[in-house]
């Protein structure tokens, strides 16, 4: 039930301690294991469960699979579930992610300060959380952290670790990056929430900062001119695992990209077809609500949280097929209830799946269009 076991109380007891600490240890592979053979769930499920109030401990599992699954885009067993760590491990990921990719623009300020932007995917990053967070002022910067980070030039040094570099960390890179933590170990602090000791070495400072986008180090000792050298590199593991997620990440949003553009252009068409068969000026996105949001689907709206906008459209066009042997005025008063935008998509879609019924409508109602305003 999400509860943690803890040792508590003034005086030790060793053999209690270590029974508790392997009862933890315990509970914890039977919770990994629970949630890599619950029931498999869709995405729709998933997003309905989201908004109760209370789940039953299956349902928790369940939904708890569908996320990490949906997050790697791998098969879940129990070891992904531990290296996951409820959702931790991602975070990191996505910081390292942020952090690999290339810089923006180099723009200068009123007062001749070069400023760099953030790369693309972090900007947003932080646009889509403002934007589903309309009424919340406590947003995560994900721009503010990356620019700390790019300041700190972490990008050069995981650039070469990614690809197998190793180091010794009395390289300048190393050695300036960290200076400049030393330097700025409070805005570290109160930007990344790292404290940096000014005692550290500089590849136990890297280390710190390698943790926090879930990469750890390996080394080996070579003899080199009679003396034993240590050379580091990141776990290959690591790379490994944290590579298949960019990747799968990275085609995630090639096929969004893809979908948006194909939903464009059937917006497009469709507006086109009013304009041409009817005469209709159809807007050719739909528009967003009056509160801001664009809860109808489209191209604007994550397809986590809404259903698509067309498939709206061909369920109002099923209903609007129905009513016609009730007569116009039923099928008038349904789409009395939908926006312009989707009454353009209705009719359109009422007349390709049933152009019979489509004709009588027409045939009654010669003054169809009118409604369409």
């Amino acid at each position: 039930m999400g509860n943690t076991i803890i040792p508590l109380g003034d005086s030790g007891d060793e053999s209690t301690s270590r029974w508790m600490k392997a009862a933890g240890i315990a509970i914890d592979e039977e919770h990994y294991r629970k949630v890599a053979n619950a029931k498999d769930i869709d995405r729709r499920t998933y997003n309905s469960r989201q908004h109760q109030d209370y789940l039953k401990p299956e349902e928790v599992l369940e939904c708890e699979k569908f996320r990490i699954q949906d997050t790697y885009g791998m098969s879940v067993t129990p070891e992904l579930v531990e290296k996951d760590d409820s959702g931790r491990l991602i975070k990191k990921i996505v910081a390292l992610e942020a952090i690999l990719a290339a810089p923006g623009e180099m723009s200068t300020d009123e007062q001749d300060r070069e400023c760099v932007s953030p790369p693309t995917v972090v900007a947003e990053r932080d646009k889509s959380e403002r934007e589903r967070l309309a009424i919340c002022t406590d947003w995560s910067n994900h721009s503010t952290a990356w620019l700390m980070r790019h300041r700190l030039g972490l990008r050069a040094v995981l650039v070469d670790l990614m690809a197998g570099v190793e180091i010794k960390g009395d390289e300048a890179m190393i050695q300036a990056l960290a200076d400049f933590s030393k330097r700025n170990a409070s805005h570290v602090k109160g930007i990344l929430n790292l404290t940096i000791p000014l005692s550290e070495s500089a590849l136990w400072i890297l280390g710190q900062y390698l943790w926090q986008l879930g990469l750890s180090t390996e080394s080996r000792r070579p003899m080199e001119d009679g003396q034993r050298v240590r050379y580091y590199r990141l776990n290959t593991e690591d790379v490994e695992f944290i590579q298949q997620v960019l990747d799968y990440r990275q085609r995630q949003r090639e096929e969004k990209e893809r979908k948006r553009q194909d939903e464009q252009e059937r917006n497009a068409a469709y507006a086109a077809r009013m304009q041409s068969q009817y005469g209709i000026n159809a807007p050719s996105t739909p528009p967003l609500n009056e509160d801001g949001s664009n809860n109808r689907g489209g191209m604007d709206t994550e397809p986590e949280l809404s259903d698509s906008w067309w498939e709206r459209v061909k369920y109002y066009a099923r209903l609007a097929i129905e009513r016609v042997e009730y007569g116009v005025e039923s099928v008038k008063e349904l789409l009395s209830t939908l926006t312009s935008d989707e009454r353009c998509g209705v009719m359109l879609e009422f007349e390709d799946a049933s152009p019979d019924k489509f004709t009588q409508l027409v045939t009654d109602a010669p003054q169809w269009t009118e409604w369409m305003a």
